[in-house]
Order: structure tokens, then sequence, then C-alpha cells
């Protein structure tokens, strides 16, 4: 180990992988519980587990995956607002770096 920190990879939800550790999810905030809500980013929904619940509906988590036998959830490390950001132009740019 060479003492890097691995990155957070940006991911559509329904291209999340087994070996997938850290990732970043961008949508919408859907059935908000005490602890946790549902992501969907049009591709999918994920169970995001937090500390504290976001203010907003559009965003981007930057998290920790946790593998279930069929699903996984994702523990929140980072949330960040992404109310002022362009849906569509931001589906485009992801899109396009998926298919490099």
């Amino acid at each position: 180990m060479d003492g890097r920190i691995e990155p957070f990879k940006e991911k559509f939800i329904k291209d999340i992988k087994f070996e997938d550790y850290k990732v970043a999810l961008s949508g919408l905030v859907i059935d908000r519980k005490e602890k946790s809500f549902f992501l969907d980013d049009g591709t999918g929904q994920i169970l995001v587990t937090c500390d504290e619940m976001p203010s907003v509906d559009f965003i981007k988590v930057f998290g920790r995956l946790v593998p279930y036998e069929d699903h996984y959830e994702l523990q929140s490390e980072i949330i960040q607002d992404l109310s002022k950001v362009d849906r569509e132009l931001l589906k485009k740019i992801k899109d396009m770096l998926r298919e490099d």
C-alpha cells in the first residue's frame, strides 16, 4: 500500500458492481425515513443511510457501499447539494464519461 486514499467512483446505480466500495451517486431523494432515504438516479434506487437528512431533493452522495445478498446500501460520508445543477446536462456528461 502506498498511502494514497482510494477516490470515490462516479456511478449510475444500475452500474454498481460487487467490487465497488467508494462511490458517488447523483439523484433525487425519495421516501425519507428517520436516518435514511432512497436515492433515485433514473437507472435505479438505493437506500442511503445518513446522520443528517439532506434539506434539498437533488443531491450527490459520496459514500461506502454495503453489499447484501440481493441489494446494496450506501453509507453516506458527504452529501452535496445539486439543486442548482441542470439535471439533464449532468446525465449527458455522466453518459459520455461512461462510454470511455
